[in-house]
């Protein structure tokens, strides 16, 4: 924690934030910097500039939103990090970067959780997913909507058809141990790297593979620099609208309503987004020469069963309350 501190103080006293009022009164003239990983030209950006057109009309100029894309505030666990400490007042991460401060978080990282988009959106957007948040209350920050990258898929300089076939491998992993132990049940080598960095590690084959959802691996280039994708569906990553907690709890109430549904209404705008923008994705991946294939269910059976290790794995370190709690709402989810 000291280090964290550390790194916080260090870039507030940089300077990088002073432009904004961060500090702001009850919503009146305030300015609200909102960081995030994605490129300017991702689902995330456009709905991050929706959100920004919607919150600002709304309160009629009471909160003006500046957005910086492409980690331009820093890396995910570092946005997490401002964002608890008051320096950043919104940041849009995905959940394997709380992990750090919120670690039972990281349940929806779990490999093979949820069998399509629709049972994950009843599930997030219900009372299961505002107990997944909770716990960032403890940290000053507030979860207030879930957005989404899509389901993951994996790539590799070399054919992926079963858990036996990362054997031998280094992958490339976002620094999130549930994901870190995915791999292991697999059998490969994981090796955390900064997003920023993933597409050079490819690249100079410092690792062998990756995985990300299908609008990240071409928004980001990564196909270009691998051989093979696997349609695999094997992990959700969804994204977390979060807000300094203090800095919400002192707005008026209505300002306060305002913000929290106009980042939920922007969230399932970016999730009409990026469904749609998949279907382009894949043809693109496709001319470009990737080896596309997708796993039979044969193929499905296996790496579920070599992922099994790593939901007991949760469970031992985070308790099974949450995990049991999710297990029942997707199973009604499912059967709606």
């Amino acid at each position: 924690m000291r280090t964290i501190r550390t790194r916080i103080v260090a870039i507030v006293a940089s300077g990088a934030f002073a432009w904004g009022v961060g500090s702001g009164t009850a919503g009146a003239g305030m300015m609200l910097k909102l960081g995030h990983d994605q490129p300017e030209r991702s689902t995330h950006h456009q709905a991050a500039l929706k959100f920004r057109e919607l919150i600002e009309s709304r309160t009629k100029g009471d909160i003006q939103v500046k957005v910086f894309p492409a980690q331009l505030l820093g890396t995910g666990t570092q946005m997490v990090e401002q964002v608890q400490a008051g320096a950043l007042e919104t940041a849009l991460i995905p959940t394997a970067w709380i992990a750090p401060v919120a670690p039972s978080v990281q349940i929806l990282d779990l490999p093979f959780l949820f069998p399509s988009r629709t049972v994950a959106y009843r599930v997030i957007d219900g009372p299961a997913g505002r107990e997944i948040l909770r716990p960032l209350n403890k940290v000053s920050i507030e979860g207030v909507a879930f957005w989404e990258g899509g389901f993951k898929q994996f790539t590799g300089h070399f054919p992926i058809r079963e858990p036996k076939d990362y054997e031998g491998h280094k992958i490339r992993t976002m620094p999130a141990p549930v994901i870190i132990e995915q791999f292991k049940a697999f059998g490969a080598t994981p090796v955390p790297i900064d997003f920023k960095e993933l597409y050079s590690a490819l690249q100079q084959k410092v690792v062998d593979g990756q995985e990300n959802p299908i609008a990240t691996t071409v928004l980001m280039r990564f196909y270009e620099v691998q051989k093979y994708l696997t349609l695999s569906d094997h992990g959700y990553i969804a994204y977390v609208f979060l807000v300094h907690k203090p800095l919400l709890d002192r707005l008026p109430a209505a300002t306060r309503e305002a913000l929290v549904q106009t980042a939920r209404e922007a969230g399932r705008h970016q999730r009409e987004l990026i469904a749609e923008s998949e279907k382009g994705h894949l043809e693109t991946m496709r001319k470009a020469g990737l080896e596309i294939t997708r796993l039979t269910p044969e193929q499905r059976a296996k790496f579920e069963q070599a992922a099994r290790r790593v939901h007991d794995w949760y469970a031992q370190r985070q308790g099974s309350e949450l995990l049991d709690l999710v297990r029942k709402e997707i199973q009604a989810a499912a059967a709606r």
